[in-house]
């Protein structure tokens, strides 16, 4: 496998973005695709030859150019600077945000006077961020889980338990035990794809597997739920960069 990593790393030495490579013992053949909110990555079966992916990346070479160019103009800019405004589409809500210096204060991140104000120890992007990341899930867990619950009531389900974090990959999922969990960049997009989410998550307690079952009770709340997930789908354009950091 190292050979078949090497290769594709080779390839990937021109690209001008993260690159991340993931084999898998589940995957039956090569992938590449945009991992939220900026990586380019590829997913290699195991029993991958490495003739096979290099000419996967050479058939995919103007695919990788154009993720690449996609991902410059989506993000060079938000990775260089913090928010200087926040907006909650979901639960339309929004604030200019203002930074300002703790060195002798206790550091925190709330709205006061119609302002987002973050007050951290140093002027590091990275403690700033720490306080907007925090601030973003008490906000979703205050507003996501009520709202899932006040949906699950109205099509007569209930989860055992509602979990909000900030995942790269989901917006949300369901356990066989009934725990359903949220990402609270949720709070990013427009109402009717959280709702939609909300409908598919909930649906999965009546059926756990994406079956016909499944979808005849997705269909029967949203009729045009086919539209709304490949929206869903693109909608982690719609989330901020300094998010997903850690």
């Amino acid at each position: 496998m190292t050979q078949q990593l090497g290769l594709f790393d080779r390839a990937a030495t021109a690209l001008d973005a993260p690159l991340e490579i993931r084999r898998s013992r589940r995957a039956r053949r090569l992938i590449l695709r945009v991992v939220p909110p900026h990586t380019l990555e590829l997913v290699v079966p195991v029993a991958a030859r490495p003739a096979d992916v290099s000419s996967f990346v050479a058939r995919h070479r103007e695919w990788i150019d154009e993720a690449r160019r996609e991902i410059v103009a989506r993000y060079s800019h938000d990775a260089e600077h913090l928010p200087a405004r926040i907006d909650l589409a979901a639960v339309g809500e929004s604030w200019p945000v203002v930074y300002r210096s703790a060195a002798h204060a206790r550091q925190h991140c709330r709205v006061s006077s119609g302002v987002l104000e973050v007050r951290s120890r140093d002027t590091q992007r990275a403690t700033a961020v720490r306080q907007l990341r925090d601030w973003l899930l008490r906000q979703a867990r205050s507003r996501l889980k009520p709202w899932l619950l006040r949906d699950g009531a109205a099509l007569g389900v209930s989860p055992t338990d509602v979990q909000v974090r900030l995942q790269r990959t989901r917006w949300g999922s369901c356990s066989s035990s009934g725990t359903v969990s949220l990402n609270a960049a949720l709070l990013f997009l427009d109402p009717s794809l959280v709702r939609y989410l909300f409908v598919h998550e909930l649906c999965h307690l009546v059926s756990l597997s994406h079956s016909r079952r499944f979808w005849a009770a997705v269909a029967r709340v949203e009729p045009n739920y086919r539209a709304l997930d490949r929206r869903l789908s693109d909608a982690w354009a719609d989330v901020p960069l300094w998010v997903h950091e850690r």
